[in-house]
């Protein structure tokens, strides 16, 4: 009766191609986890870049309000306002605001989305912008970003859904809503950022 012997050699080879398999498996999962690692801090880093541009462009958009309303505000705000646009953001005969566009020139950034639109569409805010305020940011500015924050006003009435209003009453000043859109260095990462601004003439 023979009786076969396995060569020691040929469990070795198996043994050497197992570890080698295993080997380039967790090398494989290893690099794939150090580069989901380092997408998700450049996604990170790039939206703390828009978040910051976002910002400075809701700032900026609240300065304009203050120095044309005459409102103050926490914040300092070193920035003139021209007489056109002082008129065209009265809180009260809302000169510059057409219901359903934005407007262009001296009205640039002022939009009145009718009930079905959204200001920031109706501007194209995060595509074009071309109807907006656009704002030089300090990331802009250090090279960070390469598209430039921007923001956009709209009316809003000072007044609840189906609230009473006196018939012959005078028109109630507007608050106003600032929509602003700051971008990262991949212009594709975007934040939208908005907050609403008590013109004065609101003030009791």
């Amino acid at each position: 009766m023979l009786i076969q012997h396995t060569s020691p050699r040929g469990f070795s080879i198996i043994a050497v191609t197992g570890a080698l398999i295993i080997i380039s498996l967790l090398t494989v999962t290893a690099l794939q986890l150090a580069q989901d690692h380092l997408r998700r801090a450049v996604l990170s880093a790039d939206y703390a870049v828009a978040l910051q541009a976002a910002e400075s462009a809701l700032a900026a958009g609240e300065c304009e309000l203050a120095v044309a309303t005459r409102t103050p505000i926490r914040r300092n705000c070193p920035v003139t306002v021209d007489a056109a646009r002082v008129a065209a953001l009265d809180p009260i005969t809302l000169a510059g605001f057409v219901p359903g566009l934005c407007g262009e020139g001296t009205e640039a950034g002022l939009c009145w989305p009718l009930q079905s639109q959204s200001a920031s569409k109706l501007a194209d805010l995060i595509e074009n912008g071309s109807r907006s305020v656009t704002v030089t940011t300090t990331e802009q500015r250090d090279g960070r970003t390469a598209t430039p924050a921007r923001y956009v006003i709209e009316p809003i009435p000072d007044a609840l859904p189906g609230q009473w209003i006196q018939a012959g009453a005078e028109r109630a000043p507007s608050l106003f809503r600032i929509t602003a859109a700051g971008f990262g260095v991949n212009p594709q990462i975007n934040v939208l950022l908005q907050t609403v601004f008590r013109p004065l003439a609101n003030e009791p």
